[in-house]
């Protein structure tokens, strides 16, 4: 963003707690974090995403141990999380879910 000279001395890591509860103590003007590590903060403003230039993103993928007591269970879990039913709840999170869902929950 060609910004970093001018913001390095204001800046600080936050490597112990979430940023947003930093930034709901007043200890902070402006966090960076996942979108979904920010909603649950009460007292904070999220704004919305970094642009896509900058963003850093983080794909989760799911599997099952070899010898696992539940290897059904777990696929099961797994083909419901992947699946349409589960993208609202996960868009809600703040993640973005395999099946994206439009802004009024509906399929698209």
């Amino acid at each position: 963003m060609g910004i970093a000279k001018e913001v390095a001395d204001k800046c600080r890591m936050i490597p112990a707690e979430p940023v947003g509860l930093v930034v709901a103590r007043g200890e902070g003007e402006v966090g960076f974090q996942q979108i979904s590590e920010l909603k649950p903060i009460a007292g904070i403003e999220l704004l919305g995403p970094l642009p896509s230039e900058v963003q850093k993103v983080t794909i989760f993928s799911a599997g099952i141990v070899v010898g696992a007591k539940e290897p059904d269970a777990g696929k099961a879990l797994i083909t419901f999380l992947a699946s349409p039913a589960a993208a609202k709840a996960i868009a809600d999170s703040g993640l973005e879910p395999i099946s994206p869902v439009s802004s009024n929950g509906s399929q698209r």
